[in-house]
């Protein structure tokens, strides 16, 4: 139970990250709104680069499904966006494998793969995290992201 414990407040870091991280992404790119309209501003729109950095220093890479976003002091965060069932259109979603890779990258190894899905799973019980798609993928309750 410890373990799951510890991965409870490793996931909580990982989601105070992405908040942050995307929230300063967003504010120095306005009048982007979420994810879903930065990948069109920079596909079908063409009105910024794949990749870039921010005026707060924060660094994004648009990629197939989502965008990765790395802050100045080096945490690294990414999303995709993922069909909602529940909502029937796509939200900015993360997975256990995206939670582990932030979380080797802050050297903090150690938690097993379904030590994070249990962990993601307890938090979107308490409302902390939504589960988009059963102990798959999760997201913010607070950035659902994509179109209405």
């Amino acid at each position: 139970m410890a373990r799951v414990a510890s991965a409870v407040d490793a996931v909580r870091r990982f989601a105070a990250a992405l908040h942050d991280i995307r929230g300063r992404l967003l504010a120095d790119l306005s009048p982007i709104a979420d994810i879903a309209d930065l990948l069109a501003a920079v596909r079908s729109r063409r009105e910024l680069p794949c990749e870039g950095v921010t005026r707060s220093g924060i660094a994004y890479t648009v990629h197939w499904a989502g965008c990765r976003m790395i802050s100045s002091d080096g945490r690294e965060v990414d999303v995709d966006l993922v069909t909602d069932p529940l909502l029937g259109r796509d939200v900015e979603a993360f997975d256990a494998w995206r939670i582990r890779w932030f979380l080797d990258e802050a050297a903090d190894d150690g938690y097993r793969h379904e030590d994070i899905v249990i962990a993601c799973s307890h938090l979107a019980r308490e409302g902390a995290l939504r589960e988009v798609v059963e102990g798959r993928w999760f997201t913010l309750p607070d950035t659902l992201g994509g179109p209405a």
